[in-house]
């Protein structure tokens, strides 16, 4: 598969491997982001990323794994890479060189494995680290695996020790606004697409969708089944 030809399917769903419905887990229409940040470096989350994967097939499964810095990470890199996912979700990313670094790496990890080169996609998340947000760089060419940034607002306002809504002003928090607005820049300017990782406790997903889609995310990505099954097409 090409990395230019690959297409995200809609709905979408980032969860851990033991928080995956069923459906999502064996098959369906849905693109998996299978979160295994906490330990994605060890066998276990391999081998559970193996599992699912297997089970889902040919549809599309994503995994969402941190910042590799060592020669550890590059093994795991490759570990992973062997279960052909349609591509990483980089967790934490703090822009440009961290996107070249994890291309690189990817790039070691298919010529060692046989894998055909630039076959894995590779997907930002911005919230986390808040360079990303503050850097001016643009994201165009910077690899031609990034096919789209994954916005994580609980990753700002955690990292800015801010209010996602604040009362007082009667207005989404000021860090979550201009960290939105980034994000969809940083996209647009790139030409890839852009979607906003639901929070958990988001009232209807359909309505944060449709703001979503107003402020110029191009979909949403539920984080447990409820939002996945209110997000799927009737």
């Amino acid at each position: 598969m090409s990395v230019n030809r690959f297409e995200i399917t809609l709905p979408m769903m980032c969860a851990t491997p033991d928080a995956l419905p069923p459906k999502s887990a064996t098959g369906g229409a849905s693109t998996v982001i299978l979160d295994i940040r906490g330990d994605w470096i060890t066998k276990s989350a391999a081998d559970q990323a193996r599992r699912i994967i297997t089970h889902r097939q040919s549809a599309s499964t994503l995994l969402r794994v941190g910042r590799p810095d060592d020669e550890a990470g590059q093994t795991a890199i490759g570990q992973l890479a062997t279960l052909r996912p349609h591509g990483f979700v980089l967790s934490g990313c703090g822009g440009a060189a961290d996107i070249q670094k994890f291309d690189v790496m990817l790039r070691v990890a298919e010529a060692t494995h046989g894998i055909d080169a630039g076959s894995i996609g590779l997907v930002a998340e911005l919230g986390g680290d808040l360079a990303f947000l503050l850097s001016q760089a643009s994201l165009k060419d910077v690899s031609r695996r990034l096919i789209a940034i994954i916005f994580d607002g609980n990753g700002v306002t955690q990292a800015t020790a801010s209010q996602t809504f604040n009362a007082a002003a009667s207005r989404m928090g000021a860090p979550l606004l201009l960290a939105r607005g980034a994000a969809v820049i940083k996209a647009r300017q790139a030409g890839i697409d852009c979607y906003e990782l639901l929070k958990g406790a988001d009232g209807d997903p359909r309505i944060t969708r449709d703001i979503a889609l107003a402020d110029g995310f191009s979909g949403v990505v539920a984080r447990n089944a409820a939002q996945l099954e209110a997000l799927s097409p009737s």
